[in-house]
């Protein structure tokens, strides 16, 4: 099979699935540019895969790779104003306590961090492919791209003056952060694991040995030619807490990861057309979310449950029978795109839920399955704005599917969005319509009233951030 890309997040975040965003939070500056550039690093990741045998590049190749430059691009100085704003707080506190401090300069070397992550995760193997690497330095005009693009990225991994700027801030970290294990803050903790969990921090840069072709690019290169099956472990040698989808940041595994008997209960009570709900408290993109449950997906069905339903040969369902046949069947919006997943890919997670509408007809359900197929492939929506059709955000997936339910939506901003407690709370709201048929919280199931543990879940959330 084609080699094997190291599917890291900071998820690095790349199992991740990554899920859905939406708060007073979502419009945080710093968040906003890192989400994004994560998901860059998916794409980029996905491009390379997909180019990295061909002889000849189509127009289509050609175009992606444009557009790869200009999504760098696009966040390059961005990036680099977050980590110039604050470093100088190293040497000197100014104005700020000794908490506003650590937290600024924690902003300023998790942004560090993601410039050498991305790198080192997706672009390093640009500069080592040399048909790759000559198109993306060449300038083009058309794109207003620039000569060296992928050159001033090597240069800035390689420079030893920068390595130097950034173990000073680590040494910063690390002989701190122990005084602000009790802060219990989103933001802080969003920034705490996002250093934690960044491969350049674990392996450090105290090494005086060029960068790129030293002690930590060695552990990374050495993966290129291995297998699928060897995926997992390939980003293990990398860091053992990270995840093997590019983008997310994840301390551990979900408890109901890798449970084959929970994805059998899962699958003996789940029907075509189902919502699933999510909960990853051990990810860095949880720190986003307001609520208790942090993403929302459809269950498509199987290929007897879409032949029952009679759109088995539907033309939008045609095109993703091979993956409905290969156990694909959960559609979801993460950081990359909108994409079909495995059950088993889908419970990395601690809490699940399956919210079941009894009300509607087999022919509302046949057209609301129809309409998440047409929502594969669209572009993560880091706005999270319903009121937009081009990009989408994971509880949105249930929004513009579900449309004959009247969802609860809020306003951020001027912008009106949903969040995944938006649509768990129709489950105890309606209770005509939908029944909670799997519930399963901090890794147990839930055999009790699951409503009354949904309602439960959802004020104690509420609660907490009051």
């Amino acid at each position: 099979m084609h080699k094997i890309i190291i599917l890291l997040f900071v998820s690095i975040s790349i199992l991740i699935p990554v899920t859905a965003i939406a708060s007073s939070q979502i419009l945080n500056p710093y968040q906003a540019v890192v989400e994004t550039s994560l998901s860059h690093r998916v794409k980029a990741l996905r491009l390379f895969e997909a180019l990295e045998g061909k002889e000849v590049l189509s127009g289509a190749d050609l175009d992606a790779l444009h557009h790869l430059t200009l999504n760098q691009l696009s966040l390059k100085d961005e990036i680099a104003a977050f980590i110039e704003e604050n470093q100088h707080l190293v040497e000197d506190a100014g104005v700020y306590t000794e908490k506003e401090r650590m937290e600024l300069v924690m902003i300023s070397l998790s942004a560090l961090l993601l410039r050498y992550d991305n790198y080192l995760i997706s672009y390093i193997n640009y500069e080592n492919n040399t048909k790759l690497r000559q198109f993306l330095n060449d300038p083009d005009s058309a794109y207003d791209i620039p000569a060296n693009t992928l050159s001033d990225m090597t240069n800035i991994y390689n420079d030893i003056n920068h390595r130097t700027d950034v173990q000073d801030m680590i040494d910063f970290y690390n002989e701190n952060i122990q005084a602000y294990e009790n802060v219990d803050e989103n933001f802080f903790l969003y920034l705490k694991m996002m250093i934690d969990q960044s491969p350049s921090y674990i392996h450090g840069f105290k090494n005086d040995t060029e960068y790129a072709l030293g002690n930590l690019n060695s552990s990374y290169t050495s993966t290129l030619d291995l297998g699928e099956d060897a995926l997992t472990l390939a980003v293990n040698e990398l860091s053992k807490t990270l995840g093997n989808t590019a983008g997310l940041v994840e301390t551990r595994k979900g408890k109901l990861y890798d449970d084959a008997d929970v994805a059998a209960h899962m699958r003996s009570v789940i029907k075509a057309g189902d919502i699933l709900l999510e909960k990853t408290p051990f990810r860095l993109t949880d720190k986003l979310i307001p609520g208790h449950w942090g993403h929302a997906a459809v269950y498509i069905g199987t290929a007897d449950e879409l032949k029952d339903l009679d759109i088995w040969d539907h033309p939008v369902v045609i095109p993703f029978q091979e993956d409905i046949l290969n156990n694909k069947l959960i559609d979801e919006a993460l950081r990359d795109d909108v994409q079909l997943n495995t059950i088993e890919h889908f419970l990395n997670v601690d809490d699940v839920a399956i919210m079941h509408d009894r009300s509607e007809s087999e022919e509302e359900k046949a057209e609301r399955i129809i309409l998440a197929l047409r929502q594969l492939g669209k572009e993560y929506d880091f706005n999270f704005d319903i009121e937009t059709s081009v990009k989408i955000v994971c509880s949105e997936l249930i929004y513009v599917t579900s449309i004959m339910t009247d969802w609860a939506t809020e306003e951020l901003v001027g912008i009106n969005t949903i969040s995944p407690d938006n649509v768990a709370v129709k489950s105890i709201e309606d209770i005509t319509v939908f029944d909670i048929t799997l519930l399963y919280h901090d890794g147990e199931e839930v055999t009790s009233d699951k409503k009354v543990e949904m309602q439960r879940l959802i004020e104690e959330a509420e609660e907490e951030e009051e």
